[in-house]
């Protein structure tokens, strides 16, 4: 684990065993103070030319030099010179700083200060960024591993050679471990994280933060007539779980819902998925992990505002008591819909989500965050989440903090001609998009159109962003904790 701190010294006047520079590709980058005290008597401009370092973005140097007796490590990391383009940029120095970490690691280094002066991004907005990029990027899932990499797990104290208020390093810090929660949780195991193993942990941090909750199963679902939850429920010996929290920030305020698809795996029901495609599918409720990661932030950082998470925990299993191909089932809002692929499930127990989220809070916004499709993966990769709503000053909203965070989305279009992909002649509604119009992500988002009457809503198709994101340093392997980062900061500017 890491531990983050400011000091308002320069970086060279602070005692560590490593130093970290962020450097821009400029003229006054191979002659900055702290990095050449470091290396007094040594010519560092002639020093880098040398070492073909030129503070290109990705560039990443280390070296050691002595001090005090001892030999200190000292990394050179280009951030390039982008600024025009300022959240590509930010974006850079994320990255290059995911990169130094995973060298403090490597070096099993325990404390280290970090030099970003040269950069041109405001005070406030880099402390948070470095702050959380430094816990996302500390972040490992070997606790399964008998012969770790490491004898001890690492810890490290970063100090930020900055002269501004905590209030940004602890934003960040809650920030940063709230999305590790969120990869904790789905990296997880499916044999362990059960619906229940789950619901139990959302509920163990309402306890402990103060936030109101409650839990049931299939009975009360029933009852409820969630007849898409129940029906994916049904084949697993595992019970489903239906989780809801609630933060009460400002009486006054607006309610946010969030809701995040919980299927603990995957197998595609009684549509059985092949054995290829089953691997993976222990990250199909990340889009609940999401949620409770954001609930988690949002109890610590106190926002004026009024926010439930909801997240409809179940497996999706073949049994002899599973849900059936051509079964039609009954929602909450009493809408009709044929299966006509048990593994198209996702949208089933989504939508029954959303119709208790509009019932219950009568919410001004809906934001559901779901691994949907692998349309989505395939249309647009593991760089852009599908960002899908009709309401373009709600998509923009979104949209702009996706880009700014690093969260970044990629609109698709939830045009009416797309409605007909999905009507049926023995139901209301197919859980399945026709193949003559293709598009299988947006007509996904068009089944969940169905059941938002009157709230504001967006739909995060997180299929190819939720996990094995490659070429980015502080996301490693495994979950990455989309969209936490973005899901706090729509909470907190509305």
């Amino acid at each position: 684990m890491v531990e983050v701190k400011l000091c308002a010294s320069a970086p060279h006047e602070v005692a560590a065993s490593a130093y970290v520079f962020l450097l821009p590709e400029a003229e006054t980058s191979s002659t900055n103070v702290s990095a050449q005290a470091l290396f007094a008597g040594v010519d560092l401009p002639a020093f880098l030319k040398a070492r073909n370092f030129e503070f290109k973005a990705g560039q990443l140097l280390v070296s050691t030099v002595p001090r005090d007796g001892e030999m200190v490590h000292v990394i050179f990391c280009g951030v390039g010179k982008d600024f025009n383009k300022k959240n590509r940029f930010v974006e850079t120095v994320r990255r290059a700083w995911g990169s130094a970490v995973n060298q403090l690691r490597s070096l099993n280094v325990k404390n280290a200060v970090c030099c970003s002066s040269s950069l041109e991004v405001p005070g406030d907005v880099l402390v948070k960024e470095l702050t959380t990029i430094a816990f996302m990027a500390a972040y490992k899932f070997d606790r399964f591993k008998k012969n770790k990499d490491e004898k001890e797990p690492w810890s490290c104290e970063i100090t930020l050679a900055q002269r501004d208020n905590e209030e940004p390093v602890r934003e960040g810090t809650i920030i940063g471990k709230a999305i590790n929660v969120t990869r904790d949780l789905a990296d997880m195991p499916a044999n362990i994280a059960t619906p229940t193993f789950v619901a139990n942990y959302a509920s163990s941090i309402a306890k402990q933060y103060g936030l109101e909750s409650k839990v049931f199963g299939r009975d009360e679902a029933e009852k409820l007539g969630m007849g898409g939850f129940c029906a994916v429920d049904s084949g697993s010996a595992q019970p489903g779980q239906f989780v809801v929290l609630e933060y009460k920030g400002d009486s006054s305020a607006e309610t946010i819902a969030l809701v995040g698809k919980g299927v603990t795996f995957d197998t595609g029901g009684v549509s059985l998925k092949p054995a290829q495609f089953m691997t993976g599918m222990k990250y199909d409720m990340s889009g609940a992990a999401a949620v409770i990661g954001t609930m988690e932030a949002i109890a610590q950082l106190k926002p004026k505002a009024n926010v439930v998470g909801i997240m409809p925990l179940v497996e999706n299993m073949p049994s002899g008591d599973a849900c059936r191909q051509d079964d039609i089932i009954t929602f909450m809002n009493g809408k009709t819909a044929v299966i006509e692929n048990t593994d198209a499930e996702g949208r089933l127990i989504l939508a029954d989500a959303l119709c208790y989220a509009e019932k219950n809070y009568s919410p001004s916004v809906i934001l559901d965050a779901a691994t949907l499709t692998g349309a989505c993966l395939y249309a647009l990769g593991p760089v852009f989440t599908g960002l899908m709503t009709k309401d373009d000053e709600l998509c923009d909203k979104i949209f702009e903090i996706g880009s700014r965070l690093g969260d970044r989305l990629w609109p698709l279009p939830l045009d009416d001609d797309f409605k007909d992909a999905i009507k049926s002649e023995v139901a209301d509604i197919s859980n399945c998009g026709s193949p003559k119009y293709k598009a299988g992500a947006i007509t996904a988002g068009i089944f969940l159109s169905n059941f938002v009457e009157k709230s504001r809503w967006a739909h995060l198709d997180i299929a190819g962003t939720a996990d094995s994101v490659p070429g980015v340093s502080y996301l490693g392997s495994g979950a990455t904790g989309v969209p936490v980062r973005l899901f706090v900061e729509f909470v907190k500017n509305m």
